[in-house]
């Protein structure tokens, strides 16, 4: 009953008519416990929300309308209130959802050669929060240079998780880093770069040139992470 927004004296009178039957205002004060200054504007309150109805006579007695009906009562309400309201707030807030979304089409872009692309990685290293996703082949060192990653995720106390192709000493100078894991896949084609979840660049090749699509698209980037996940699961750590 108080969820249903009823105070603790309300819920001890309307209980007290329910379980002892119509009562007087006084005699229902000291069945509900609730002082006796109080339970008439009490009574009067949940007269007027529908929970009880008065008696004429001298004195004026009280009696409980039936749960069932109260709670129906309420429902028919509650959902006008809503319908009402609901109303109100899409005439007012929908017109400027729909300017804001048209105004936050997700972005796509096409980067090439490895100075851009190395740029755009280090963009989205300073942007990320919490994880940072990477699967390549080959691991460029303008894209993870262990001496800048290092002190990034220690400073941003982010994760990083590698899959590679790759080995050699670049590949052990990363895996020396806290917070960072990497593990090997072969084959492994293409690959990209994932951020939080939200944002992802996708690295290809096109006759010869390297190239890369950007986006913030959440459908894109939501693949990518889950595509990402597949390789993971199936690629080997080794020490």
């Amino acid at each position: 009953m108080k969820d249903l927004g009823l105070t603790e004296y309300e819920t001890r009178t309307y209980t007290a008519l329910v379980s002892g039957g119509p009562s007087t205002a006084g005699d229902l004060g000291e069945t509900a416990n609730v002082p006796y200054s109080r339970i008439y504007d009490i009574l009067s309150r949940l007269e007027r929300r529908g929970w009880v109805e008065v008696q004429s006579g001298r004195p004026a007695r009280y009696k409980a309308k039936p749960p069932a009906e109260v709670i129906r009562l309420l429902r028919i309400e509650q959902e006008q209130r809503l319908k009402e309201t609901g109303e109100e707030i899409v005439k007012e807030l929908e017109p400027l959802y729909e300017q804001k979304a048209e105004a936050r089409r997700p972005d796509i872009w096409v980067i090439r050669g490895d100075r851009n692309l190395g740029g755009k990685v280090g963009e989205m290293l300073a942007r990320a929060r919490v994880e940072v996703l990477v699967s390549l082949p080959v691991l460029p060192r303008e894209f993870l240079e262990p001496s800048a990653i290092s002190p990034l995720l220690a400073a941003k106390n982010l994760t990083l998780r590698v899959i590679t192709s790759e080995k050699g000493k670049h590949i052990n100078e990363l895996k020396a880093i806290p917070n960072l894991e990497v593990r090997f896949r072969k084959p492994l084609f293409g690959g990209g770069v994932i951020v939080d979840g939200n944002e992802v660049l996708l690295l290809l090749a096109s006759a010869g040139e390297k190239l890369g699509v950007w986006s913030d698209e959440v459908g894109l980037a939501k693949y990518a992470n889950e595509y990402f996940e597949y390789l993971w699961r199936d690629s080997k750590v080794r020490s």
